[in-house]
């Protein structure tokens, strides 16, 4: 997102720093270069996915749900540059209850732009643990996204999956990095990521990127039943 920041950004980060002095460091690795280049293959990969996912031909617009959102750069880039079709909502789920504050001083300029123009932010923001999430909360996704397959047990993935409607498109991310202690769930290759959603997705492509030390997986699947 190429006009995301300008020079408010530094009196923006400024504000961070003195309001969540020990949230700086991650606020600017959640901005960081890879971060950037993930999202943006996640959402080239995503306007280029060639089948049709649920209501995707019977809608105007659809909503999209991100688990694990972090500070919502992935948001913001699919406003940006999601093509498909006009974005109904993009719902942000996390469990941290700073994400949010953060999010809104971070990205407030273009939430004033966008209001501005007659445009309603298009962002929900839920401090949701998604293990405790019901299937209703499910059911008007028509994507459900997350990029942080390699930070949860493999259950609650699977259980995330199960709750959505058939015919969701899915779109995981995960990678090889198994040396930071977060990393509960990394996996050795594309195949073996792949291997593990093939009984709940269907019409899988597969992509991965190399970034040397590691290399980062994506799968795009449609929710089998």
């Amino acid at each position: 997102m190429e006009n995301m920041f300008d020079i408010n950004t530094v009196e923006i980060i400024k504000k961070i720093l003195k309001d969540y002095p020990n949230r700086i460091v991650d606020v600017l690795n959640s901005l960081g270069e890879r971060q950037q280049i993930s999202k943006d293959w996640l959402v080239e990969k995503l306007n280029s996915y060639k089948y049709p996912f649920r209501n995707k031909l019977k809608k105007d617009s659809i909503s999209i749900m991100l688990l694990c959102s972090w500070y919502g750069l992935l948001a913001y880039k699919l406003i940006e540059k999601f093509n498909i079709k006009k974005i109904e909502r993009i719902h942000c789920v996390d469990f941290d209850p700073k994400s949010k504050r953060i999010a809104n001083k971070l990205y407030r300029k273009i939430d004033n732009e966008n209001l501005k123009n007659g445009v309603l932010t298009l962002i929900k923001h839920w401090e949701r643990n998604i293990k405790d999430m019901p299937k209703k909360e499910f059911k008007n996704c028509e994507i459900l996204i997350n990029t942080s397959c390699e930070h949860l047990d493999q259950q609650t993935i699977y259980d995330t999956i199960d709750k959505t409607e058939r015919g969701t498109l899915v779109i995981l991310q995960s990678n090889n990095y198994d040396k930071i202690q977060e990393h509960i769930n990394t996996v050795k290759d594309l195949q073996e990521f792949v291997s593990q959603y093939q009984s709940r997705l269907i019409n899988i492509e597969m992509h991965e990127k190399d970034f040397l030390e590691y290399k980062r997986f994506m799968i795009l699947g449609l929710k089998r039943w």
